[in-house]
C-alpha cells in the first residue's frame, strides 16, 4: 500500500495536482498510523501542515481533513485530533498500566503481527460518571497520533426501521479506511440486554447488528466503548471486546495528584491539597477538577493572581452540596 501511496505522490507532484497529492499525502499519514509508527505519522502532519498556504488551511484544513468525515458519516462522526498525553490523566495504577500497554501494543502492531498475533484494539470502559473514561479515550487517540472519532447518538438513531443498523455499518465500513480511536459513548443505548421486560424489536436487532459487526471487524482502528451502567449490557457483547477497564472515583491520594496537576499553576500548600483531598475523597475527577476551575474564576473575578484555601473549599463545598442534592444512581 504504501509503495503504491508514494507513486501516487510522485505522480501528483509532477503533474503539479494539489488535490491529490494532499490526498495521497494523508492517505500516508494514516497508513503510518495505523502500523503503529506514530512518531512517524506525527512528522508527517507537521510537515503537511507547515506546507500549506494560509489560504489551504483556511479553505480545507488539512489537519482537519484527516479526522473530519464526509458525506452521510459527518452526521454520524464527529472526528478531531487530540493534544491530551498520558501526563493529562490520573488513573488508578491498574488502569494505568492496561491502557500503557494498549498503546505499546498498537506502536508495536507490526512486531506482533510477526508472530501471528494482534494488539488489542476493542475495549469496554466502564464506571461511574465524571471518572475518566472520555479523557482517556482522548489520551489513547493523543498518543497514537490517530484521531479521535465520536459516535453521534442523536445522529445514530433513526425511527425508520433498519436505518440504524445501517448507520452501525457505515460507522464500521469506515474504520479500515480512516485509522481512529472510534469512540462509542453511553454504550448502552447501543447494547442493551436482549430480552429486556421493555425491549422491543429494533432493539434487539441493533444489537445482533452490532454484535455481527464487531466479530468482522479487522481494521486498524480501535473501538472503545463506554457506559456508566455496565449491568444494562447485554451478556453477549463482553466477549467482544479485547479488554474491560474499570474506571473509579480517586481515592484520596489520587485526588491529591489530580489536585496538583490542576492547580500546577498556583502556589498553594501542599497541606492545603492535602486537606481538600481528605475532606472531599469520594468525589468524582469531573467534579474535582469543575471545582479547582470553579476556585480560579473566582479568583480571577476579585482580581487577584493567587488561589486561597478559602477559595478552594467554598468551590469544592458547593459541588459536594449539589451532589449530595442529586437523587441516587440505579444500581
Amino acid at each position: 500500500m504504501k509503495r503504491q501511496l508514494v507513486k501516487e505522490l510522485l505522480r501528483a507532484h509532477i503533474e503539479r495536482d494539489d488535490p491529490a497529492f494532499r490526498k495521497a499525502a494523508l492517505q500516508l499519514v494514516s497508513a503510518e498510523s495505523a502500523a503503529g509508527h506514530t512518531r512517524a505519522a506525527e512528522e508527517l502532519r507537521e510537515l503537511l501542515t507547515r506546507a500549506a498556504s494560509p489560504t489551504q488551511k483556511g479553505r480545507t484544513g488539512l489537519i482537519v481533513d484527516i479526522a473530519q468525515p464526509r458525506g452521510d458519516l459527518a452526521e454520524l462522526l464527529e472526528g478531531s485530533h487530540r493534544s491530551e498525553r498520558f501526563k493529562d490523566i490520573v488513573l488508578c495504577d491498574d488502569t494505568a498500566q492496561v491502557l500503557e500497554r494498549i498503546v505499546h501494543e498498537n506502536r508495536q502492531r507490526s512486531s506482533l503481527q510477526g508472530w501471528g498475533v494482534q494488539p488489542r484494539r476493542k475495549l469496554l470502559f466502564f464506571g461511574p460518571p465524571g471518572c475518566g473514561k472520555t479523557l482517556a479515550a482522548s489520551v489513547l487517540a493523543g498518543e497514537l497520533g490517530m484521531p479521535l472519532m465520536t459516535v453521534r447518538f442523536d445522529a445514530l438513531f433513526s425511527r425508520f426501521l433498519g436505518a440504524t443498523a445501517n448507520h452501525l455499518r457505515l460507522i464500521f465500513q469506515e474504520m479500515p479506511k480512516r485509522p481512529g480511536v472510534y469512540f462509542f459513548d453511553e454504550f448502552d443505548a447501543v447494547a442493551k440486554k436482549r430480552g429486556d421486560q421493555q425491549d422491543v424489536g429494533e432493539m434487539r436487532r441493533i444489537v445482533t447488528s452490532f454484535l455481527q459487526l464487531i466479530d468482522s471487524d479487522k481494521s486498524p482502528s480501535l473501538l472503545i466503548a463506554a457506559t456508566n451502567h455496565v449491568d444494562l449490557l447485554d451478556h453477549a457483547v463482553f466477549r467482544r471486546f479485547d479488554a474491560s477497564v474499570a474506571f473509579n472515583k480517586p481515592n484520596q491520594k489520587q485526588l491529591v495528584a489530580l489536585l496538583k496537576l490542576k492547580l500546577a499553576r498556583f502556589r498553594v500548600d501542599p497541606r492545603v491539597i492535602t486537606k481538600i483531598a481528605k475532606r472531599y475523597e469520594g468525589i468524582s475527577y469531573a467534579d474535582a477538577t469543575r471545582s479547582c476551575e470553579d476556585a480560579i474564576r473566582s479568583m480571577a473575578l476579585d482580581r487577584r493572581v493567587q488561589l486561597t484555601e478559602a477559595d478552594l473549599l467554598d468551590s469544592f463545598g458547593k459541588i459536594a452540596a449539589v451532589q449530595e442534592r442529586q437523587p441516587a444512581p440505579r444500581s
